[in-house]
């Protein structure tokens, strides 16, 4: 689903830990005199560097505009990580002259949930709809390890995913239903 950022975030993450772990790693070879005994004891910046600020006023003006700079990017890639797919309202007016009509996600999603947690087998349901790749139901279904899985996907099928459809009043609303068992309900068994 968000694969592409992922990755893209894994990159970035682990080239500037990277280039940080090097950076420190380097500091530290630097003082305990990896590269001679007399640099151990040497100023890291030579003296034209570490008096620059003091001859030029405006750099201070510049650190800052580029802090702030950094600060509204790494804002943006916050709220870009924070982004959901989720959908809180569907507009399903086909004419806006015979007036709007609007579906809230949360109704249909507790009565999917509601529905098919009353299927025998099952222990837990969760529905939410997202709109990436494209709109759609993603329906995860917890069921104990003794649950008819035929019967129950059958139900799945025939019941909910008709209702849902015939509710958002689209014949090919896509659904994406996940069956798995609930290892957290279902009790151990001892072989003897």
């Amino acid at each position: 689903m968000r694969s592409r950022a992922d990755t893209a975030n894994r990159i970035v993450l682990f080239l500037l830990g990277l280039l940080l772990v090097a950076a420190g790693g380097l500091g530290l070879a630097l003082s305990l005199g990896a590269f001679g005994d007399w640099r151990a004891t040497y100023p890291v910046l030579p003296e034209e560097v570490r008096t620059f600020p003091d001859k030029e006023p405006w750099l201070w003006w510049a650190v800052a505009g580029i802090a702030l700079l950094t600060a509204l990017l790494a804002m943006l890639w916050l709220m870009a990580q924070l982004r959901t797919h989720r959908v809180s309202r569907l507009d399903r007016t086909t004419d806006a002259r015979e007036g709007y009509t609007t579906l809230h996600a949360g109704a249909l999603t507790k009565a999917v949930e509601d529905e098919v947690g009353g299927i025998p087998g099952v222990t837990r349901a969760s529905a939410r709809i997202h709109d990436h790749p494209r709109l759609g139901l993603a329906l995860t279904v917890d069921m104990t390890d003794t649950a008819d899985i035929d019967r129950l996907r059958t139900q799945l099928e025939n019941n909910v995913v008709g209702h849902v459809r015939e509710a958002v009043g689209d014949l090919e609303f896509p659904i994406n239903i996940e069956l798995r068992p609930d290892v957290r309900r279902t009790p151990a068994r001892t072989v003897t």
